[in-house]
């Protein structure tokens, strides 16, 4: 099941703060402590266009300074990101942020991967436009699935037009 806990972390909305400056969006910010150093990763997403180096590199230099200071009894490891093209989603505020892309779920209910384009999402689910099902073929316009019936999710990357 996907989590449902970065809307409530308050690394996830100091950093999408920061990075609302740069037209980023913040898919994931993590931190954790492992022997005696800080570990802090951050993955970025730009709705308009690709993430690129430069974007990266603008991410790191406003990041690193600020929270090499919060945490300044402990060594800092930063590791900036893109989700790449087939992220496999790991909370459900994801949805929302990557609206208009194609996505495979896992649905309990139906046993099946189903594949579509995020149409939109909400608290509590998400609607896919042009949906299908894997294992039946069956295919929908639109199709509402609740957080609750989604096992897994990712990105889905069409390799051939």
């Amino acid at each position: 099941m996907l989590a449902e806990d970065a809307k409530d972390s308050k690394l996830f909305r100091e950093v999408g703060e920061l990075l609302s400056t740069l037209s980023l969006s913040l898919v994931e910010a993590t931190d954790s402590v492992h022997q005696g150093a800080h570990h802090m990763r951050v993955v970025v997403y730009k709705k308009d266009g690709e993430v690129n180096t430069d974007d990266l590199a603008t991410v790191y230099n406003l990041i690193y300074p600020r929270y090499s200071v919060i945490f300044a009894d402990r060594d800092m490891e930063l590791e900036v990101s893109s989700p790449g093209l087939q992220r496999s989603f790991k909370d459900t505020i994801e949805f929302s942020i990557f609206s208009g892309k194609l996505v495979r779920v896992y649905s309990v209910s139906a046993s099946a991967y189903i594949v579509g384009k995020i149409a939109s999402a909400d608290e509590s689910s998400v609607t896919l436009a042009e949906a299908e099902v894997e294992n039946s073929g069956e295919k929908r316009e639109m199709m509402t699935l609740p957080f609750s019936d989604i096992a897994k999710a990712k990105l889905e990357y069409r390799w051939e037009a």
